[in-house]
């Protein structure tokens, strides 16, 4: 059995100074699992650009999509 902690994360919100979690309630401070749910969740809630800029997040890195709309990524 593996004993590495397996790691979480939160999203820190830099134009609304919050934290943001994985559920329902995207306002908490819950943890994210990996970061490919930190990806969906960031995907989900910039749901509002054009469409093909939206698209193009499907294949950006999620730190990368989370610097180009001002959030920070924390391991917690």
């Amino acid at each position: 059995m593996n004993s590495e902690k397996l790691k979480k994360y939160v999203v820190w919100c830099n134009q609304r100074h919050q934290y943001y979690g994985a559920e329902d309630n995207v306002q908490n401070t819950k943890h994210f699992n990996s970061l490919e749910e930190v990806k969906d969740m960031l995907i989900d809630y910039h749901f509002d650009i054009d469409k093909e800029d939206h698209k193009a997040l499907y294949k950006m890195a999620p730190i990368k999509i989370a610097e180009m709309f001002d959030w920070e990524v924390r391991e917690v």
